[in-house]
């Protein structure tokens, strides 16, 4: 019997913004021809429909659900990592398609969600890894001081606050839990490359989870590429990607101050993106429009190639394993990179190509220089970089992949019941200064290390289970937007200047309350290590829930009534 594969991703073709795009079409076309039935879930970023509206159609002969996603959906400086309207969605696809396996990549703007909910229906899950989405909100690991980031628990550093929409300024400490929660449930993950696996590992993914799996590329098709001759015999450099800050462009375009304007070179760039603009005007004001071209965005990926002798990928991120690097030595064509993350597994330094110091334009300089007064080199080491990829091919790829398809069919289901962090969840519409600060604290702090925080309505029903505390975030908030945590039997934290909760907390006796940071450390660090009475004020919530709600107090004298009728 066909087994049925979802792929699932926050953008797709012909709607896509990178590699990772490509490589998730690439794999589920590879899937359909062997035989699977595939799907595809993804957000559309064209800007087309209304938001979190959806439509389907098929490309390249698969059928592809799209929801329109906005800039707002895809922005750090909202709350992109959980969106209620994509996970109803998503459950209904679900048990329209009924797949075997969803295999996720980058699905940040749809939401981190998606994840828990397969895992609700029983479904085995697959996380293919492409950049650092899953721990540092940039995915770039670029902090403000442009260094790159060593420590994943402090990304309060760089954004103390998510700016959200309503005016609900979260705490960054509960994008971190709420992924965390979101990536232990994940079967399997697949690494393109070494360093981003290891790094993820680092990040707290068991090492037994992780495989590293090239990504596959169609190797004949850039082979098979015919170079266009350049008539004037210049050295044709060439950078293709977005245009922003992380690229490094602004490093590439630095180091043409160390060359003769008359030298013996040309460089192409071609993309498009934010400082798309910015570049082109500092080209022109340098007045090097004769040796830079800005080709803008290209269909046609091919013909850039044929015009290109020496590829050059500048990147002051640590990237992953990035495709045009790969596409470039299928074309049989040299590579000059920075010397960081996932790159130096790829290209040899000396023989494939040659790395520079990462964000060094001198450095970078040297080894362009390298290529135009020694032609020779683009032939010889084109040849050896397309020996290292050759067989780096797309049927390959899926063979290891479908490898651990098998596995994780054929394994028991692990639905980690035995939770080892203590989950708190938190309600109300407004973050105030103590408990932005006890956030910060918490982090800073390794007693406080095994709590999860959480917004309330970011959780399915089924993880409600797991819920240690209810924190009551809103000083303005009545007694009856807490009845849910009540309805649980949460113990209940709450502050005291919303007089109403104080009251209640002191009459039922089921809670604490708080005015500082420090008495919000007191009281859930009270909780966390007096497990009978917080368990204790939990069984006071239901009682009190039982003796005020209406609906329960009605079905209580209905109850009542049938049994005085019965007797």
């Amino acid at each position: 019997m066909k087994k049925r594969v979802l792929i699932c991703c926050n953008a797709y073709p012909p709607h896509f913004i990178g590699g990772a795009e490509l490589v998730a079409h690439a794999q589920a076309k590879q899937l359909q021809n062997l035989g699977y039935d595939i799907l595809v879930f993804t957000g559309d970023p064209s800007g087309q429909g209304l938001r979190h509206s959806t439509r389907r159609n098929d490309f390249d002969g698969i059928p592809v659900y799209r929801m329109y996603l906005t800039h707002e959906d895809y922005d750090y400086n909202f709350v992109n990592f959980t969106h209620k309207d994509t996970e109803e969605y998503f459950k209904k696809l679900l048990r329209k398609f009924s797949p075997d396996i969803v295999h996720f990549h980058n699905i940040i703007g749809l939401s981190a969600g998606l994840i828990h909910i397969a895992k609700q229906q029983g479904i085995r899950t697959v996380l293919t890894l492409h950049d650092h989405w899953g721990f540092c909100f940039k995915n770039t690991l670029i902090k403000n001081n442009n260094e790159i980031c060593q420590d994943f628990t402090r990304c309060s550093e760089c954004m103390p606050i998510i700016p959200g929409e309503n005016n609900l300024n979260l705490p960054m400490r509960m994008r971190q839990n709420f992924l965390a929660m979101q990536l232990e449930e994940v079967d399997a993950f697949i690494s393109p490359s070494q360093y981003l696996a290891d790094t993820y590992v680092r990040a707290g993914i068991p090492n037994e989870k992780m495989h590293v799996i090239w990504n596959g590329i169609d190797v004949q098709r850039f082979a098979n590429i015919k170079k266009i001759p350049e008539q004037s015999g210049h050295i044709r450099f060439t950078f293709i990607g977005y245009f922003g800050k992380h690229k490094g462009i602004h490093v590439l375009l630095d180091a043409l101050q160390y060359f003769d304007a008359l030298q013996n070179f040309r460089l192409n760039l071609i993309g498009s993106g934010d400082l798309f603009e910015q570049y082109k005007n500092e080209i022109a004001e340098k007045g090097l429009n004769e040796v830079v071209k800005f080709w803008g965005r290209i269909e046609n990926v091919e013909r850039a190639y044929a015009e290109t002798d020496v590829f050059i990928l500048p990147s002051i991120w640590p990237e992953n394993q990035p495709v045009t690097i790969t596409e470039a030595m299928a074309a049989g064509i040299p590579v000059i990179a920075a010397n960081s993350g996932g790159i130096p597994e790829l290209v040899d330094d000396g023989n494939t190509g040659f790395l520079f110091e990462v964000g060094n334009a001198s450095d970078l300089a040297k080894k362009m220089l390298a290529f135009i007064e020694q032609p020779n080199l683009i032939k010889t080491l084109g040849d050896m970089g397309y020996e290292k990829i050759e067989t780096d091919t797309m049927q390959n790829q899926i063979f290891q992949i479908e490898t651990i398809y098998k596995k994780i069919l054929s394994s028991p289901r692990n639905d980690n019941n035995n939770k080892n962090y203590f989950l708190i969840a938190c309600v109300g519409n407004h973050f105030s200064n103590e408990t932005i600060e006890s956030m910060k604290l918490f982090s800073a702090c390794s007693s406080f290390e095994s709590c999860r925080f959480v917004m309330y309505d970011w959780l399915q029903p089924d993880q409600e289970n797991d819920l240690k505390v209810g924190w009551i975030l809103d000083d303005s908030i009545s007694l009856e937007g807490i009845y849910p945590l009540l309805k649980l039997g949460l113990p209940l934290l709450v502050p005291q200047k919303n007089r109403a909760l104080e009251k209640l907390c002191k009459s039922a006796q089921c809670g604490l309350y708080y005015n500082t940071r420090f008495e919000i450390e007191f009281c859930i660090n009270y909780f966390i290590h007096h497990n009978d009475r917080r368990m204790l004020m939990g069984r006071k919530s239901i009682d009190y829930y039982s003796r005020t709600n209406p609906l329960f107090r009605l079905m209580n004298r209905f109850g009542k009534f049938i049994k005085m009728n019965k007797s």
